[in-house]
């Protein structure tokens, strides 16, 4: 009980001293000057301090924790000294004494306190045994990790041992302590983990994550990068590896009510080792697991559908704009009216000068040579020449082409049209992060469900705008025939894709450094490009994002395309027809209304 008591007191005060190689020697010097005061068992720890620092902790910083043992003359000239500006840019070591390990272990237990990266456990109590005291639960958090302790039989003397928690149950002897064996770092802390000793790890998985991880018709094989990525791993590592079930509530991984859920309730839990699915990171995820180097950059982005071509009948009209229309007919009424007036004032039919006007629609019309004026009439035709060739040109475009309203590129527009936003609510990182999104207008505009075919249907109304992940998304769309879809230049989010371990895993390490050397070799995207190609989709670039293969195809020119043409000589044969009616029913009074040439 008093260990207890005086380690809380050293753990909440500056008596845990961080100091610099350089300031350790100097007190470690100091102590030996007090060596006739001190127990053996203190003294012993004192030369252990000072080995250590001019050892394989010459460049590391320290962080001391003292057992009771040690005079408080020790501490003392700690305290006097005030070391802590003194920091190395070396590694952190936690180097801890004690002579009763128990209870220091029921304090850092109680306090919750993380295990270290690199921890230094110095006996100076009790024969403990060696292989029961580094597998302490614990201890399974620290990557480096060494234990000197009394050898039996020779009070004097240090025993070192290291635990190999893959390639052996049992304590690693390193030797019996001596400034010269442990000299340097890695002397003291070898790699407990140069391989995974063939070991096997159950993965959390999901094979609905195309083109990450899916089964694969007709055998149902699993493929896909994170496939891939895993042999090459157990390959390098030396381990094998087994597949977990999907998770019972079909969610990835998200926290509800203070508790994960999906594959990373299954990680939290402890049922797998780590995940094979990679996922977004985020900050609650960052907080409960480990996440690895990143594997692939992914987007978030708006999908939506192209919005509808304009009306084929319209085709005739679509060549020029509203307003040059309006001009176009402002000027044909100014000019025949002018031809007309200009006929009646020389005693001729007014109605003998609108053969000028078969010009407008690109049709021969009748000169005579005491026609004036003649600047207005070339003029005119002139005129009536290049709206023809444009009207062509143009319909022609447009017969090839169809033409579509304007996309929609940014947020500020999507919502002044009064399109809202619709995500897959799986218990993924997308549908957490619109729930929990901090802009109020975003959060009101947004429809969650949890079937994918209500996400899609109200995507193909062109009423939402469909939330998700580019990968993913992309395939699914695919999947449902939607090919007439497009992405917003503006990305929601763009994050990298990461696989979850435990938090405080020491051998991560490993796979970190694998993975990051098959990101930076360029492999996730090869085969990223390989299951793509596999899949038989494509997807094109555009001005205003990525589109789907259907969105800007090139159709062959129909009948339906001249709909307008038809509909107007339809109408040109009605009135041709009324007029032709309307002269026979007045032909028996002997006249008609229409003036003749």
């Amino acid at each position: 009980m008093e260990l207890k008591l005086v380690i809380l007191v050293l753990l909440v005060t500056p008596t845990i001293i961080t100091a610099a190689p350089d300031g350790l020697t100097k007190f470690a010097a100091k102590w030996s000057l007090q060596a006739a005061n001190m127990s053996d068992v203190s003294w012993l720890g004192v030369q252990v301090l000072q080995q250590v620092v001019e050892g394989p902790a010459s460049k590391a910083s320290l962080t001391l924790l003292f057992s009771p043992s040690l005079p408080i003359i020790v501490q003392n000239v700690i305290l006097r000294e005030q070391p802590l500006q003194f920091l190395s840019t070396g590694p952190l070591l936690h180097l801890v004494f004690f002579d009763n390990f128990p209870v220091f272990l029921n304090f850092v237990l109680l306090k919750t306190i993380v295990a270290p990266r690199n921890l230094l456990l110095v006996n100076l109590g009790s024969d403990y045994d060696a292989s029961t005291l580094l597998k302490e639960p614990w201890l399974s958090g620290v990557y480096n990790l060494a234990l000197l302790t009394p050898v039996s039989g020779d009070p004097g003397s240090l025993a070192a041992f290291t635990l190999l928690p893959f390639c052996s149950p049992s304590p690693h002897y390193l030797g019996h302590w001596n400034p010269q064996t442990f000299s340097i770092w890695e002397s003291l802390f070898p790699d407990r983990f140069p391989n995974t000793c063939q070991a096997t790890f159950h993965l959390c998985s999901w094979t609905a994550d195309k083109p990450l991880l899916y089964l694969k018709n007709p055998d149902n094989k699993i493929v896909g990068v994170q496939m891939n990525m895993i042999e090459q791993l157990a390959n390098k590592l030396n381990f094998s590896y087994t597949l977990s079930h999907p998770p019972v509530d079909e969610k990835w991984g998200v926290m509800e009510n203070g508790k994960w859920l999906g594959m990373l309730g299954m990680l939290h839990r402890g049922e797998c080792s780590f995940t094979l699915n990679s996922f977004f990171a985020s900050i609650e995820r960052n907080k409960a697991f480990s996440m690895s180097y990143n594997t692939i950059q992914d987007y978030v982005k708006i999908f939506l559908k192209v919005p509808a071509p304009l009306p084929e009948w319209a085709n005739l009209v679509k060549p020029f704009s509203l307003l040059i229309w309006g001009l176009l007919v402002t000027a044909t009424i100014l000019v025949s009216s002018c031809f007309a007036i200009q006929a009646v004032c020389q005693g001729r039919e007014w109605n003998t000068e609108l053969g000028l006007l078969r010009a407008v629609v690109a049709q021969s019309a009748p000169l005579r040579s005491n026609q004036s004026p003649r600047l207005l009439m070339y003029l005119w035709l002139i005129t009536c020449l290049i709206l023809c060739a444009a009207f062509t040109s143009t319909l022609v475009g447009i017969f090839t082409r169809p033409d579509f309203p304007p996309r929609i590129t940014s947020m500020a527009q999507l919502f002044a049209v009064g399109k809202r936003l619709t995500a897959h609510d799986a218990g993924a990182f997308t549908s957490d992060a619109l729930k929990n999104t901090p802009n109020k207008t975003v959060r009101s505009l947004i429809d969650l469900y949890p079937e994918m075919d209500k996400v899609l249907a109200s995507m193909q109304t062109r009423s939402h705008g469909f939330v998700g992940s580019f990968l993913y998304t992309r395939l699914i769309l695919m999947e449902n025939n939607i090919n007439d879809w497009y992405t917003m230049n503006e990305i929601f989010f763009a994050i990298g894709r990461s696989i979850a371990f435990r938090k405080n895993v020491p051998w991560q390490t490993k796979f970190d450094r694998a993975i990051k050397s098959m990101a930076q070799t360029g492999l996730f995207e090869h085969w990223l490009k390989t299951e793509i190609r596999s899949l038989k989709y494509t997807f094109e670039p555009h001005d205003d994002g990525d589109q789907g293969v259907g969105a800007g195809v090139e159709r062959p020119l129909t009948t339906n395309h001249l709909k307008g043409l038809f509909l107007l000589l339809g109408i040109a044969w009605v009135i041709s027809c009324g007029v032709f009616c309307f002269e026979m029913m007045h032909k028996s009074y002997g006249c008609s209304l229409l003036p003749t040439p």
